[in-house]
């Protein structure tokens, strides 16, 4: 399983529009056996789910995001956990290891 979490510094993006980067994690047996760190993409319509398929993501942990970005997410097979607070996102993936993240799945913009 492949879990995206967009970064600004080493904290996860308020909104993963203005995401500088993003980290990668892959995880087996609720294991991380890799971490990736890439440098974000052009913002544009539909441009980071699409990129986030091509890298086999599974799973995206957000902050902020609209209902539109969810539906191009879980268009490409891929859910979304949002309303997750900023902090460092060793802590963030530790907390979803542990079934310990705290998060709303709220939308919380309106594009």
């Amino acid at each position: 399983m492949k879990v995206m979490i967009p970064l600004v510094d080493n904290t996860l993006s308020e909104h993963f529009g203005r995401a500088e980067k993003f980290v990668i994690y892959e995880i087996e047996n609720s294991v991380v056996k890799d971490k990736k760190i890439y440098d974000s993409i052009e913002h544009q319509e539909g441009s980071f789910p699409a990129w986030a398929k091509s890298q086999n993501v599974d799973l995206v942990i957000l902050c902020g995001v609209g209902p539109r970005a969810i539906e191009f997410f879980n268009s490409y097979g891929i859910d979304v956990i949002s309303g997750v607070a900023p902090q460092e996102h060793s802590k963030i993936m530790q907390d979803y290891l542990n079934s310990a993240l705290v998060y709303s799945n709220k939308s919380v913009c309106e594009h």
